[in-house]
């Protein structure tokens, strides 16, 4: 069966960005039913906010809801790396470098890592060589949404993926609700279990669907996600 599939999702709930994001784990769910949406991962910045409740609202709704997070690695200064980790537990929280999640996975083979946005807004990002020196730490690579038609860094990131056969996925990275529907997966698996999807996705077993934005989108969802109070106020 082929199932639409959101991996990188922020809500209300988060422990870092919160207070930007306008919708609430349930809302979330509730959109993504309507929408057709079978799987959505949750990744909150640097805190694992899954619930067992939220998995079984998700259930009821003929939903899979995959625990995960957002991790902050290797931190100094303002720099970090920004990594994503599915189908985990809260200890999770407790990793603040890549060679320290490389071992943790090593013990820990059922998680699996996402490699987001590793060519944007270099203070968050892994950037190209970082990529590559810990290609083999990943199992897939994200194709960020942010981009245009004339300005796609994906680009770069996808000649790594395909040099080191890694599948690229989709995703939203959704901090706004109303662009849930606009960049997903569609994953062709056999059963709805969190075993089953993340082993379609390393054999590349999805199409993407994803759409350049226009500048100004990008533009604004800068403004108001690091900015709330200033467009509050304007408007």
């Amino acid at each position: 069966m082929k199932i639409k599939a959101s991996l990188h999702i922020h809500t209300a709930e988060d422990g870092l960005e919160g207070k930007k994001i306008k919708y609430t784990v349930y809302q979330l769910i509730d959109q993504a039913q309507k929408l057709d949406f079978k799987v959505l991962a949750l990744t909150g910045h640097e805190y694992f906010i899954y619930q067992p409740e939220y998995g079984q609202y998700a259930q009821e709704r003929g939903m899979l809801l995959v625990p995960g997070i957002e991790l902050s690695l290797n931190k100094c200064f303002l720099v970090q790396k920004h990594v994503v980790v599915l189908n985990c537990q809260p200890e999770i929280e407790r990793i603040k470098t890549l060679d320290e999640l490389a071992d943790y996975k090593k013990s820990h083979p059922e998680i699996f890592i996402l490699s987001p946005h590793p060519h944007f807004f270099f203070s968050v990002s892994l950037g190209l060589k970082t990529l590559k020196k810990y290609i083999n730490l990943f199992d897939a690579v994200e194709y960020s949404w942010f981009y245009t038609k004339k300005i796609n860094l994906n680009k770069k990131t996808g000649v790594i993926a395909q040099e080191y056969n890694k599948p690229m996925i989709s995703t939203s990275d959704l901090h706004r609700l109303e662009w849930l529907n606009e960049d997903y997966a569609l994953i062709e698996t056999s059963a709805l279990d969190i075993a089953t999807v993340l082993r379609a996705i390393k054999k590349k077993q999805f199409v993407n669907v994803t759409k350049p934005k226009r500048l100004i989108e990008l533009i604004l969802f800068i403004i108001k996600t690091n900015f709330p109070m200033v467009t509050k106020k304007a408007a």
